[in-house]
């Protein structure tokens, strides 16, 4: 029923005309959406007037919905859990903050830390406990948003080509640090998931899990970790097999790709403040997340330029991801290796997801360049909902790019928390 083309450059004349192809696809989905979920058709029905001619007129659902009622359409394969830290807050792990990206960014899907397991940002895949699907720390937020997601390989189709095209970016071999949690530990974390997508990766040659729900950082297997990928330099590497014969030992270890939230990587930095530890040449490090809730905030320049020195790895290899619990496609503001200055990053989705800036008033769209709610329209969201309204501030740029300005100011998420409670109360979930 959700067989569609993620890419929608497959479809008909969509190498004519992308965004016709788009809207095409998003009409469709949202008919099986209205026509298999009674909790959507009722919100539908009461806030729009008949069949919508756009995706842009179909009527977004606030993401502080998914605390309060399930919506998925089908059966979930896996349910995803935001920490609810941060009051079922939108966006997704990524970083914000006014102007350069920096400290209490959106992610919600983020976490690192002990304790409340809030870690900033996407609300979603963050820190909170084991058992509730987030990155972070013990313990159980109140009021958890729930995704349940149709399918496992949807969402590895959504996210692996982004990831590969920015993190990987043609890398022949790459080590993997994980100061995300091991989705082992915490299954319902969509961000662990992912990074457990990244770790079976055929590039990847050793993979080090280096984050403890319960505890934080484990600095010393970050230390082993790296020693680890020096050792991978002096053997050979790849299967023994008559087609592929093992490749010849290099004396140059494999770079490093560190997987991180933005307060698990402050965590690390201070832990080795006093005693740098270089990463191989060509190393890169994903970071996700804001710094909400935490003791500490650290724009994203000044984070740049301490990971600089004491772990040697560049601005232009620091990637920061964007995505939320509540959504299985991701943005990237760069690729590793090819980075401009922080403050010029612009994040881009994949090309089946439309993004729009909102007025927190009417929910009326903003021109390019004006500030406002976030809106997104996955279409990776097939069994799930497509168009989500989120608490995340920024900006659309005029060719889709995506401005990060953190989260949505207090005026911002009143306006949010109202319409949650419109759908509460139309769908009967109140």
């Amino acid at each position: 029923m959700f067989a569609i083309h993620l890419d929608a450059a497959q479809e008909p004349g969509a190498a004519r005309d992308p965004d016709a192809a788009f809207n095409r696809l998003a009409l469709k989905v949202h008919a099986v959406q209205r026509a298999t979920n009674p909790v959507l058709r009722r919100y539908w029905d009461a806030v729009s007037d008949g069949q919508p001619a756009a995706w842009n007129e179909i009527p977004p659902v606030p993401v502080r919905a998914f605390r309060d009622t399930p919506i998925v359409t089908g059966t979930a394969e896996v349910v995803f859990r935001t920490s609810g830290t941060t009051g079922g807050g939108s966006g997704g792990d990524s970083g914000g903050g006014p102007g350069d990206g920096s400290g209490g960014g959106t992610g919600n899907r983020s976490g690192g830390g002990t304790g409340d397991g809030s870690g900033g940002g996407r609300g979603n895949r963050s820190g909170g406990g084991t058992g509730d699907g987030n990155a972070g720390g013990t313990g159980h937020g109140i009021g958890r948003g729930e995704h349940h997601v149709a399918s496992l390989e949807l969402y590895r189709a959504a996210a692996q080509d982004n990831y590969r095209q920015h993190l990987f970016a043609g890398a022949p071999a790459l080590s993997l640090i994980s100061l995300v949690p091991n989705p082992a530990v915490v299954p319902d974390s969509s961000l662990a998931t992912m990074a457990g997508f990244i770790a079976r990766e055929p590039e990847v040659r050793h993979a080090a899990w280096a984050f403890d729900p319960e505890r934080g950082v484990d600095v010393d297997a970050v230390r082993e970790a790296v020693a680890a990928a020096a050792s991978v330099a002096a053997t050979a590497t790849g299967p023994t097999t008559t087609e592929a014969p093992p490749r010849p030992a290099s004396a140059t270890p494999p770079p490093i790709l560190l997987l991180t939230t933005a307060f698990a990587l402050v965590q690390l930095l201070d832990a080795l403040a006093d005693s740098p530890l270089p990463l191989p040449n060509g190393s890169r490090i994903m970071e996700t997340g804001g710094f909400k809730g935490r003791t500490a905030e650290i724009g994203r320049p000044t984070l740049y330029r301490r990971v600089h020195g004491t772990l040697g790895v560049p601005e232009s290899h620091i990637v920061n991801e964007y995505g939320m619990t509540e959504m299985l496609s991701q943005a990237y503001d760069c690729v590793a290796g090819q980075g401009p200055p922080a403050a010029e990053r612009v994040h881009r989705f994949p090309p089946w997801v439309r993004t729009r800036a909102l007025d927190p008033a009417d929910l009326s769209p903003l021109p390019a360049g004006r500030p406002g709610l976030l809106a997104h329209f996955d279409l990776a969201n097939a069994a799930s909902v497509c168009h989500l309204l989120t608490e995340d501030y920024g900006s659309v740029t005029a060719d889709g790019g995506v401005r990060l300005l953190g989260r949505a100011p207090g005026a911002a998420v009143r306006g949010c928390s109202l319409a949650a409670e419109a759908f509460l109360r139309m769908t009967g979930a109140a």
